[in-house]
């Protein structure tokens, strides 16, 4: 029993089990095997290969049946779209609400629906106050997106993580298109931040543009009163785009359903069809069909 107790000990990981590992890939299907082909095999002694399986099939794909049904419609207490959030092969969040950022000269800001940026400022007018929060959001978004590219990119140094979106001058239109995309040109400028410490400037911290070292002119030095996250004096900002797309949370569940569905109907109509067959090869072999046995009178 302690040998036993070690060696399941030995397989249980700290924290969790990594995608890549081989026993997250074993996980799937060694549960199927074991719970699902351990109810194949009672069935398979009793009612034969087929038959088993299909009378398997039947229940498993109903049963999943109800369940794809919570996750795409919802049940009470449960919200629509708690099943799958992604299709094969695709990203996690790829159906999920989510901003999308892109530059004027990109391919997507050449699609019909979002060239109004092709001639900001014009088309675009002020962020509406109820749609003031997720602008912002949008914004960061943005920025996180072009500050994230690294050297081999045309987009590496369009911005730094240190720039800051100019809040008060993000424009904003609406795409020509039926779902009516809001899109948002933000200005982004460099901010001061915390320069590196110069023994021979004394103990005093310096602010400049990006954190970069003192020029020896000082011409980027931040003003007397700027504080770590100003923007920067002067500087010509860099707009960049974003449109927001609502994307189809529901979608993979839909589709799942909609599998799940066809499954279980194709089983319903095979064991139907398989009872029909045994139903006329016994009519063919003269076998009379197996009755209950009848229930001595008084017995009841």
């Amino acid at each position: 029993m302690d040998t036993l107790t070690t060696v399941l000990a030995a397989l249980v990981p700290e924290g969790h089990i990594p995608a890549s590992d081989p026993r997250a890939k074993l996980a799937v299907p060694l549960g199927i095997l074991i719970f699902v082909g351990g109810v194949y095999l009672l069935l398979r002694s009793n009612l034969g290969t087929r038959r088993g399986y299909l009378v398997l099939g039947v229940s498993l794909w109903g049963f999943t049946t109800v369940f794809s049904a919570m996750w795409a419609f919802g049940a009470p207490g449960t919200l629509p779209g708690g099943g799958p959030l992604n299709l094969p092969g695709q990203q996690i969040d790829e159906y999920e609400p989510q901003w999308k950022a892109f530059a004027v000269d990109s391919r997507i800001a050449e699609d019909p629906r979002y060239d109004i940026v092709q001639g900001y400022p014009q088309g675009f007018g002020p962020v509406p106050a109820e749609f003031q929060e997720q602008a912002t959001t949008g914004a960061n978004e943005i920025a996180n997106f072009f500050s994230g590219f690294d050297d081999t990119s045309p987009y590496s140094n369009i911005i730094q993580s240190t720039w800051a979106p100019l809040t008060d001058q993000i424009g904003y239109a609406v795409s020509d298109d039926e779902q009516a995309f809001p899109i948002l040109a933000v200005p982004y400028v460099p901010t001061y931040q915390l320069a590196p410490a110069d023994p021979a400037a004394g103990s005093t911290p310096l602010l400049t543009a990006d954190g970069a070292p003192p020029a020896g002119d000082g011409s980027n030095v931040a003003p007397p009163g700027a504080e770590v996250g100003d923007p920067v004096v002067g500087a010509q900002p860099v707009v960049l785009y974003g449109f927001f797309d609502r994307g189809s949370p529901l979608f993979p569940s839909y589709v799942v359903f909609g599998i799940i569905v066809a499954l279980f109907a194709l089983h319903v109509a095979l064991l139907a069809h398989d009872e029909k067959r045994e139903r006329r090869e016994r009519e063919a072999a003269g076998t009379p069909e197996e009755q209950p046995a009848p229930v001595p009178a008084g017995t009841r």
